[in-house]
C-alpha cells in the first residue's frame, strides 16, 4: 500500500511538472512505428496509465470515430482531461492498473506504455487488461528491458539501482531539481556522443547501446531521469519473462520487438 501511495505521489508530481500542448508525436507512434499493425481499431480503446495524456490525446484526435478510456493513477488523469476536452470520444477516469474500474469484455485493443513495470503486480494488471479485452483483441504493452545481453548498459543499470536507494527517499521536489540539474550533463556525456556515432557505419551499433541516447536537448531528459531514480517500484524483464507473463495472462500470438531509438521491450499478444 505505501508503494502504491507514493507511486501516486511522484507521478504526480511528474505530471504536475510536465504535460500542457499536446505533443505532434509522443510514445504511441514510436510503438507504431516498431509494430506492423494498426494499434488503434475496432470501435473502441483504453490506453492504461496515461500520464498526463499525450498519446490519448494524438490516439483520439487522428481516429475520431473511435472511443476512447483514458486511465491512470496519478494526478496526472486531471490534465489528460483538460486535455482532451474539445474531443468527443474520450473518458479519462481515475483508477489503478491492478483494480481496472470497468467490466469485463468491451474493449477492441488496450495500450500502455512505461507502466506496468512501476507497479507492486505487473501480472495483475496484464490480467486485469485481458478482463477487459474482448476475446480476441490485442494489448500493446511497452515494459523496461533488464539489459541482460548488453554489458554496458547492465553495468550502468546496476549503478542506477544501488544509487535508488537513496534518490528513492528524498523529498519528490528535490529529486526533481536535481534531474533538471543533471540533464544537461547527461545529455552531453551520453546523448550527443551517441548522436555524432549514429552517422558512421562502425560506430552505430555502440550508440544504439548507449543509455540516454534519446534526448532531443539539455533538458530533454529530466523527466526520464525523475522517473530512473524516483520511481518507488521498478521491474526489469527479458525477452523469455515477457512471453511467460503474456502466455499466463491469457494471451496468444505473441509478439517482442524493441523501440528503434530507445531501450526496452514492445510487446503484443491477443486475448485467447
Amino acid at each position: 500500500m505505501n508503494n502504491i501511495k507514493e507511486t501516486i505521489n511522484t507521478y504526480s508530481l511528474l505530471w504536475q511538472k510536465s504535460g500542457g500542448a499536446p505533443a505532434r508525436k509522443w510514445h504511441f507512434n514510436a510503438m507504431q512505428e516498431v509494430i506492423p499493425e494498426p494499434i488503434v481499431r475496432g470501435n473502441a480503446g483504453i490506453e492504461v496509465g496515461s500520464g498526463c495524456g499525450y498519446d490519448t490525446y494524438i490516439m483520439a484526435k487522428t481516429n475520431p470515430a473511435v472511443r476512447f478510456v483514458s486511465m491512470d493513477i496519478s494526478d496526472g488523469i486531471y490534465k489528460t482531461g483538460r486535455l482532451v476536452s474539445g474531443l468527443g470520444n474520450v473518458m479519462a477516469i481515475k483508477c489503478s492498473a491492478m483494480n481496472i474500474a470497468i467490466k469485463g469484455s468491451i474493449f477492441d485493443f488496450a495500450y500502455s506504455f512505461g507502466v506496468l513495470h512501476h507497479t507492486p503486480d505487473p501480472g495483475r494488471c496484464l490480467r486485469e487488461i485481458s478482463r477487459v479485452l474482448k476475446k480476441g483483441s490485442p494489448a500493446f504493452i511497452y515494459l523496461y528491458e533488464d539489459h541482460s545481453n548488453n554489458i554496458f548498459k547492465y553495468a550502468m543499470l546496476k549503478i542506477i539501482t544501488a544509487l535508488r536507494r537513496i534518490t528513492t527517499r528524498l523529498p519528490r521536489k528535490a529529486l526533481y531539481a536535481m534531474a533538471w540539474v543533471l540533464s544537461p550533463l547527461v545529455f552531453i556525456f551520453f546523448t550527443l556522443p551517441a548522436n555524432v556515432m549514429k552517422n558512421f557505419k562502425f560506430t552505430r551499433n555502440i550508440a544504439s547501446k548507449m543509455p540516454f541516447n534519446f534526448g532531443s536537448g539539455p533538458f530533454s531528459l529530466r523527466g526520464d531521469l525523475y522517473d530512473r531514480f524516483g520511481a518507488p517500484v521498478e521491474y526489469r524483464f527479458s525477452r523469455a519473462e515477457i512471453e511467460e507473463l503474456f502466455a499466463k495472462c491469457g494471451f496468444s500470438e505473441i509478439r517482442i520487438t524493441r523501440l528503434r531509438d530507445t531501450a526496452g521491450w514492445v510487446a503484443w499478444g491477443y486475448k485467447s
